[in-house]
């Protein structure tokens, strides 16, 4: 925590300065920041799993479990080969558990924090990039499950064309940055929308191809579930090098639109309310 502790000034001080930078300084020079971000998520998972056994490996034994008691039933619903059917159901689930943990835990960005601002010198998006990286950690945990499914179903697609997960992370976090903060200074300003979101990303998991193949829906049902499904092209970007296949290219294309309108969503919502944030909390 020195890096953290080297921040420290009067609170009063830290709340001018605060007010005093633009949103565009917020956003880059938080960006500059990974010993600051990358710490904080480092502590909060050491936090979460203190005096525990498996640490944060319990989130990948639930995963395992999930995917041994799902898979069973659907390779038998769906009538695909368990060769196919399991790592499909794996790899989703790995891809989802990420998405749906950015996108309840951003309701409490500021909510959870409201001293750690004020007491430290620090940029709000860094309590973004924080929350995205402490979900990546957890990811990088849970991609055990994935390589124990590969070595037991499809040992021979494991190969080079698995590196392109990297770029597909990459669009994936660029997008988990601006839900992490817009979610943040929404549910901070009005705190009943926390349980809106919960109830979304529930829904979300049924209407998004992750326990069923995208194949099984006719052609109406396609466009309105697969294709205009932004959550279904960021789960495919990652999902698909890990089944052993390249994404299509309109995977790759609404999933960066997706981070370029969300991010320009953000940006001028994080301007307009920016200076208010330490009043709402």
């Amino acid at each position: 925590m020195n890096e953290i502790a080297s921040h420290r000034h009067e609170p009063a001080g830290n709340l001018v300065r605060s007010l005093a930078i633009t949103a565009r300084d917020d956003i880059v020079g938080g960006l500059l920041k990974p010993h600051v971000y990358g710490r904080l998520g480092w502590l909060d998972t050491k936090r979460r799993y203190r005096r525990t056994v498996l640490g944060p490996f319990w989130s990948a034994a639930s995963l395992a479990i999930s995917v041994t008691a799902l898979g069973s039933i659907g390779v038998g619903l769906w009538r695909q080969p368990a060769a196919d059917y399991i790592p499909f159901l794996a790899a989703g689930m790995i891809v989802w558990l990420l998405i749906q943990s950015v996108l309840t835990e951003s309701c409490v960005t500021f909510t959870s924090n409201p001293t750690l601002f004020r007491q430290i010198r620090l940029e709000y998006s860094v309590l973004a990039y924080a929350l995205v990286w402490r979900n990546l950690l957890a990811f990088m945990h849970n991609m055990v499950v994935y390589l124990a499914v590969y070595l037991a179903f499809a040992p021979q697609r494991l190969g080079l064309i698995q590196l392109l997960i990297l770029p597909g992370l990459a669009i994936v976090a660029l997008n988990a940055a601006w839900i992490a903060l817009l979610l943040g200074m929404v549910c901070l300003r009005f705190r009943d929308m926390q349980p809106l979101i919960a109830n979304l990303t529930q829904i979300t998991i049924f209407v998004t191809p992750i326990f069923w193949p995208p194949d099984v829906l006719q052609a109406a049902s396609r466009v309105v579930f697969v294709t205009l499904n932004p959550v279904y092209h960021l789960i495919e970007v990652v999902r698909a090098p890990l089944i052993g296949t390249a994404p299509a290219f309109e995977n790759y294309a609404a999933a960066i639109t997706t981070a370029l309108i969300g991010w320009t969503a953000t940006y001028l919502v994080f301007q307009r309310y920016r200076k208010r944030i330490a009043f709402w909390s």
